[in-house]
C-alpha cells in the first residue's frame, strides 16, 4: 500500500519521494533484458543512476529500467520512448504497464494494445505467456479494454492454431485459453482430453455438469492414465446423484489402484449389498490377492505366497496385509533380501523388526541395510537402538572410531545424548567391549568425541 501511494503521488502530483539510501540502489549489472523479462513486481530508483552509463550506450535498456521506476513521470517518459521506437521484445514492458496505477501511463499502454497487439507474431505470444497470465489475474483489469482486446485476439488466434502450436504452449496458459474458449463457443473442447496436463483435462469436469459430458468423453475419462482424473470423474458422478451400475462398481473394485478398489468395495456393499472379499476369493492371479485389502489372519498363507511369487504391487500389498494380520509370520520370509530390494518393502518391515527379531537377528541384517541405500547404515542403527540401546552404543562406538561422515556421526551421537533413562541391563561382555572402545575413542584425539566419551563413561558407571 505504501509503495502504491508513493507511486501515485509521484505520477500525478509530482511529489518528491525521499532519496534512497545506498542499499536501495542496485548495481547496474543487476539489470538486463533477461532479468527483467519475467519480473513484474520490481520497482527501482535506478533510472537516474543508470542514465549516465546507459543513456548513449544502451538507451533501450535504460527505458526498460525507467518503465519500472517509482516515479510515474519517469515511467511515462520511458514508455513513450519504447513505443516510439519499439523493437521485438519491447511489448513485454509495454504490456506490463497495462496494470499501472497512474492513469496516464496505463492509458498509453492500453492504446498501444488496442492498436498493435493483434499484429504481434506468435513467437511474441509464446514468449509473454506468463505476463499475459499475470495481467489476466488482476481484478482491476477484468473490464479493461486492453485486457479484453488481448483475450479477444487470443481466442481468434486459437482458431488458426495447429495442435502442435497449441500444445507447445505452457500448461497454465493452455488452461487459460481453454477457459476463454468455454466463455465463447467452446471450440477448444475437442482438444481438452488430449492435453498432457491432468489438471487441464479436469476442466471438463469443473466447467460442465456431469449430464453435459458426452458418452465418448466419459469413456475417455474412465480410461485416463491419471488416477486423479478418474477419481474425480467417479466422485462427480456420485455428487450428481447418479447411481453407478453394478458392473461399473465391480470394475472399480478390481482396479489395481487401492483407492479405487476401496470406493468400489464401499459402494458395492452400500448399494448392492455385495461383499468384495468373496469376489476376490473367487478370482485367480493378481486379482485374487486383492483379499489383502481385508488383511484377515486366516489368509496369512496366501499373503506369504503373494510375497514370494507375485508382482511388485502384489508383493507390497500382501506384505502390508501380513504385517497387519500376522506380523510374526514375516519371520518366514527372507527379510534381508526384501530390505535390499525396495524402499517400500523397507517402510513396511523396518518398524516391525525390533519386535520380530533377536539382537543377533538385527545385527545379521547390517549388510542388507548397507546395500539398500546410501543411508542404509543410519536405518540399521535406528532399528538396533530400538532393540538394544547398549548394543547400539557398542556398534556406534566402532563407527565413531572410524571417523564417519557428519550425518552418520549425528545418528550415533544424538540418541546417546538425548537418552534420559535406560531400563536395559548391561551384560559384562558388552560392558568390557564398550569400555575398551571409549578408551580408543579418547585416544583417537577428536575433540568433538570427548564429550561423548565422558557421557558414556558416566552412564556405564551408573548402569
Amino acid at each position: 500500500m505504501f509503495r502504491r501511494l508513493k507511486e501515485f503521488l509521484a505520477g500525478t502530483h509530482g511529489a518528491t519521494s525521499p532519496e534512497p539510501s545506498n542499499e536501495d540502489i542496485p548495481a547496474t549489472e543487476e539489470f538486463s533484458f533477461e532479468s527483467l523479462w519475467d519480473d513484474y513486481e520490481r520497482r527501482t530508483w535506478h533510472y537516474d543512476n543508470a542514465k549516465a552509463t546507459l543513456g548513449k550506450s544502451n538507451p533501450r535498456l535504460l527505458n526498460w529500467i525507467g518503465s519500472i521506476d517509482y516515479s510515474g513521470y519517469t515511467r511515462e517518459k520511458s514508455l513513450r520512448a519504447l513505443i516510439a521506437s519499439a523493437e521485438p521484445g519491447d511489448e513485454n514492458r509495454i504490456l506490463l504497464r497495462l496494470q499501472d496505477w497512474v492513469p496516464q501511463v496505463q492509458r498509453l499502454a492500453g492504446d498501444w494494445v488496442l492498436a498493435h497487439f493483434r499484429s504481434l507474431p506468435f513467437d511474441s505470444i509464446r514468449s509473454n505467456q506468463r505476463l499475459i497470465l499475470y495481467l489476466s489475474r488482476k481484478d482491476r483489469l477484468q473490464n479493461d479494454p486492453g485486457l479484453l482486446e488481448i483475450k479477444r485476439d487470443l481466442l481468434a488466434r486459437t482458431r488458426g492454431m495447429t495442435p502442435a502450436q497449441f500444445f507447445g504452449l505452457e500448461a497454465m496458459f493452455r488452461r487459460f485459453l481453454f477457459s476463454l474458449s468455454f466463455e465463447d463457443d467452446g471450440h477448444l473442447r475437442p482438444w481438452i482430453l488430449g492435453d498432457p496436463e491432468p489438471f487441464n483435462r479436469l476442466l471438463l469436469l469443473s466447467e460442465f455438469q456431469f449430464s453435459e459430458i458426452t458418452p465418448d468423453e466419459k469413456l475417455r475419462l474412465q480410461a485416463d492414465k491419471s488416477v486423479f482424473v478418474r477419481r474425480r470423474l467417479f466422485q462427480t458422478q456420485i455428487d450428481a446423484g447418479i447411481t453407478p451400475e453394478r458392473d461399473e462398481l465391480i470394475s472399480l473394485a478390481l482396479d489395481p489402484n487401492r483407492s479405487f478398489r476401496e470406493r468400489g468395495q464401499f459402494y458395492l456393499k452400500s448399494i448392492y449389498g455385495e461383499d468384495c472379499y468373496a469376489i476376490y476369493h473367487a478370482k485367480e492371479g493378481e486379482e485374487f490377492y486383492f483379499i489383502g485389502d481385508y488383511a484377515r489372519p486366516e489368509d496369512a498363507e496366501h499373503f506369504l505366497a503373494g510375497i514370494r511369487s507375485g508382482s511388485r504391487p502384489t508383493q507390497q500389498a500382501c506384505m502390508r496385509a501380513l504385517a497387519s494380520a500376522a506380523p510374526d509370520r514375516l519371520n518366514e520370509l527372507d527379510i534381508a533380501s526384501l530390505i535390499s530390494q525396495n524402499r517400500r518393502f523397507r517402510s513396511i518391515l523396518v518398524p516391525l523388526l525390533p519386535q520380530l527379531l533377536s539382537i543377533d537377528g538385527v545385527l545379521a541384517l547390517r549388510s542388507a541395510f548397507e546395500r539398500s541405500s546410501p543411508f542404509g547404515t543410519v536405518s540399521f542403527l535406528r532399528v538396533l537402538e530400538k532393540k538394544s540401546f547398549w548394543t547400539f552404543v557398542d556398534e556406534g562406538l566402532s563407527l565413531l572410531i572410524s571417523e564417519p561422515e557428519t550425518a552418520l556421526r549425528q545418528s550415533i551421537v544424538r540418541p546417546i545424548q538425548s537418552r534420559v533413562a535406560i531400563y536395559e541391563s548391561l551384560p559384562s561382555p558388552l560392558r568390557d567391549s564398550i569400555t575398551k572402545k571409549i578408551i580408543r575413542l579418547r585416544d583417537h584425539g577428536q575433540k568433538q568425541d570427548q564429550g561423548v566419551a565422558d557421557l558414556l563413561e558416566f552412564t556405564i558407571r551408573t548402569a
